[in-house]
């Protein structure tokens, strides 16, 4: 941005001479004509930082726009609601891929872990931050089949259970007292992350370290009864089909509902549709008799342009346009959303409305995406490319401003020097003027007074 309008400055000049203020006025006069092309350019300029504040202004009401459009895109994953008629058998988890539909899980089993404790005659750990269950520095861990070669961080039963935990090997260690209160007797507990039964050892290079405690069962289970002898599983968490996980909790029977519900997609619509009249009475600004600096700018009418071609959308699934999401478009680009229209759908036609928007890729997400990109894309963007022009003419203004002052304050200095001079020379003339006159006056008095 610029200087303000201002009027120019003209340093007053102190003559001596009885001429001095028409000098003066000569170096107003002078100063005033080669200032005007000054007072024009800052108005010019006036003008421009205003045309950038509304065009900023403008550019982020899209912006905000252009968030309401990711929120709409987020919405498609939060539309799956699942249910569970019996959450002490299992818990369930549907993604956005997960197809709506019901589910019968029987858990036959729902599996167990093996686990395994150091043992008895090992050193007496009182102290697991200082004390371990062997001097060893490096150790082999055992589960099932794979081997792990484990090295504490230091020789105490703290380090030893960190290092077990941050290997990788699928096992869970921890510290448990089986001593008094006063007698403390500290033990390295380890179990499986898996179900089913493993082999879990630690040996320290020269003996073995734990003792089985338990041997765990691998979960079994249907989905619909099938198949009748059950899925064999290692993990507690299964897929029951694409984007729907259950957890297995305890024997039993549970149903699994999975459908969808509009309560996120209605928040997105409605946010949506608010952001869209934001941008279109922002635009509506720049119309009118009263319209703001961008009257008659083509960013105006191309963003006009874009505007109705986002909400005008056609798509070609059985929800073509956003008037059957129950989104009207009136006369004078204000859009109203009746939130009932999508709370009355059915999942499938739910289904469809997802369709509809799309991703990034495709659908109407992806061409409002593309539409906004248009306008305040930082490289390409219409609005954004504006904005940046009008920068660049402010400061080209700027610069035109400054040389001229820089010229208009030379004359100014440049006459004020001549007219100092031809003051003092006046003034000088001035003196004998009143010299010779008085001299003559002198004279022709004693002329009178010898006649």
């Amino acid at each position: 941005m610029g200087s303000s309008l201002t009027s120019p400055v003209t340093v007053t000049f102190n003559g001596t001479s009885q001429y001095a203020s028409s000098l003066q006025q000569v170096i107003t006069r002078a100063v005033s004509i080669a200032s005007l092309p000054i007072v024009q350019l800052q108005s010019q300029q006036q003008t421009t930082n205003q045309q950038i504040t509304d065009a900023t202004t403008l550019e982020s009401t899209i912006t905000a726009l252009n968030t309401a459009l990711q929120g709409l895109s987020n919405s498609g994953g939060n539309t799956q609601s699942t249910s569970v008629s019996d959450s002490s058998v299992l818990q369930a988890n549907a993604s956005s891929s997960a197809l709506p539909g019901t589910y019968t899980i029987q858990v036959l089993d729902p599996g167990s872990s093996s686990s395994a404790m150091s043992s008895d005659g090992l050193t007496t750990v009182t102290d697991p931050t200082s004390q371990s269950i062997s001097g060893s520095s490096s150790y082999t861990l055992t589960v099932g089949s794979s081997t792990y070669t484990i090295q504490p961080s230091g020789n105490n039963l703290d380090a030893l259970a960190q290092a077990i935990n941050s290997s990788g090997a699928g096992v869970q260690a921890t510290i448990i007292n089986v001593g008094a209160p006063s007698q403390p007797d500290y033990r390295l507990a380890i179990q499986s992350q898996d179900l089913g039964p493993q082999n879990i050892q630690l040996n320290d290079g020269s003996s073995d370290l734990l003792t089985s405690l338990t041997t765990g069962t691998d979960g079994s289970y249907t989905v619909n009864g099938q198949p009748p002898a059950g899925i064999s599983t290692d993990s507690s968490t299964v897929t029951i089909s694409p984007g729907l996980t259950v957890n297995l909790l305890a024997a039993g029977t549970s149903t699994v509902s999975v459908t969808l519900n509009s309560s996120s997609i209605s928040n997105a619509l409605s946010a949506f549709v608010t952001a869209v009249n934001n941008v279109q009475s922002q635009l509506n600004l720049s119309r009118g008799q009263n319209a703001n600096s961008l009257s008659g700018d083509s960013v105006v009418y191309e963003t006009s342009n874009a505007l109705n071609q986002l909400v005008q959308y056609t798509g070609t699934g059985n929800i073509q346009s956003l008037s059957a999401l129950g989104i009207t478009y009136s006369d004078t680009g204000t859009l109203t959303f009746d939130s009932t229209q999508l709370t009355s759908m059915s999942s499938s036609q739910l289904s469809d409305v997802l369709a509809f928007l799309g991703n990034s890729t495709s659908g109407f997400l992806a061409s409002a995406t593309n539409t906004i990109n248009g306008l305040i894309d930082p490289t390409t963007g219409l609005v954004t490319g504006e904005i940046s022009n009008l920068n660049q003419q402010s400061t080209s203004e700027g610069t035109q401003i400054a040389a001229k002052e820089n010229s208009v304050n030379q004359l100014q200095t440049n006459l004020t020097n001549q007219m100092n001079s031809a003051d003092a020379l006046i003034a000088s003339l001035e003196q004998q003027t009143t010299f010779l006159t008085s001299l003559f006056s002198t004279i022709n008095a004693n002329n009178n007074a010898h006649a």
